[in-house]
């Protein structure tokens, strides 16, 4: 069984649903790590798997954990299946698209924390904020009538017309 898979048992039950005691346990590691990363201004951590666990007081399967929480915003993606304790990593931070990724996923004890004053100015925080929440706002155009002109310029009716075929 895999580092990753050995997570994911522990971490969630058999109905898909969160294991309290686990969660409870790793956030505040979590948050730890990322308070670390962003306070230092940190764009490159490096280290195995194991490595990384013992810097951070975690164990193999919470560093797995962490790295598929911020895979997503890596240029280059870790496939989870394959990490191993001896696996090295190699995680280069993009921040402005760390954040947006904390953003997306809704991890406001993430991306409130006060370490990214550091990083972005407040206007800018916000800024990021409404540009990833507007990116997945879909915006429909205007709704053509069955009986309003066909847009395609031949003067029938929409229905007689590019709506026929609907």
């Amino acid at each position: 069984m895999s580092l990753y898979e050995s997570w994911m048992e522990k971490a969630f039950s058999k109905e898909g649903r969160s294991v309290d005691a686990i969660w409870d346990s790793y956030l505040p590691k979590e948050q730890h790590m990322y308070e670390y990363i962003i306070g230092e201004k940190v764009t490159s951590l490096e280290g195995t798997v194991a490595e990384l666990a013992t810097r951070f007081h975690m164990t193999a399967e919470e560093i797995v954990a962490f790295v598929d929480g911020i895979n997503e915003a890596l240029p280059e993606k870790y496939d989870m299946e394959s990490l191993a304790e001896d696996t090295k990593l190699s995680l280069q931070i993009d921040f402005e698209k760390l954040y947006k990724k904390m953003v997306e996923y809704k991890a406001e004890h993430l991306y409130s924390l006060a370490q990214w004053e550091g990083i972005f100015d407040g206007e800018a925080r916000k800024k990021m904020m409404l540009e990833q929440k507007n990116s997945r706002t879909v915006i429909k155009g205007e709704k053509i009538g069955r009986n309003d002109p066909c847009p395609c310029g031949s003067g029938k009716k929409y229905k007689k017309c590019c709506g026929a075929n609907l």
